[in-house]
């Protein structure tokens, strides 16, 4: 795998940047670059060209995120994809049943409180999210049977 060099005065001067603003890079899955040139020739240059950088204070608003490279054989270039919530929406049929006797607990009340009150309010957007879809899909249910019995 071929490389290109790149003049290091930039490449400090970009780091010094980096560390001076006190940002973090995101870890990027998928693949480990985003551009190449020459492929299957001995002259084949790979690079990751695309990164992410973040502040701790964005990180902590967002800490489900996920940085992904997205392969095309129509480029040489590969875009990157920024999913803040790292979350897929699923029809699968979990039925959370509530037991009347951990209201039994003294403490229950307590750290279900503490719990709910540690969460970022991003941990709850997922559920939201497949909630309505659910629901969205129920309504759409509902109302096609009902055009139904209308008819």
């Amino acid at each position: 795998m071929g490389t290109v060099l790149h003049p290091q005065s930039l490449l400090d001067g970009f780091r010094r940047v980096i560390d001076d603003c006190l940002l973090l890079e995101l870890d990027l899955s998928g693949g480990k670059y985003t551009w190449e040139k020459s492929r299957g020739t001995s002259n084949w240059v790979r690079e990751r060209l695309d990164r992410a950088f973040v502040s701790r204070s964005w990180l902590s608003q967002f800490p489900m995120c996920h940085l992904s490279v997205h392969h095309t054989s129509c480029s040489d270039h590969d875009p990157i994809n920024l999913d803040l919530l790292n979350v897929t929406c699923s029809m699968k049929r979990f039925r959370f049943r509530f037991e009347n006797t951990w209201l039994e607990e003294p403490s229950f009340r307590k750290e279900v409180t503490e719990y709910w009150l540690e969460l970022p309010p991003t941990h709850i957007l997922p559920k939201l999210i497949d909630k309505w879809y659910l629901y969205t899909l129920i309504g759409l249910h509902f109302h096609l049977n009902w055009l139904v019995v209308l008819k």
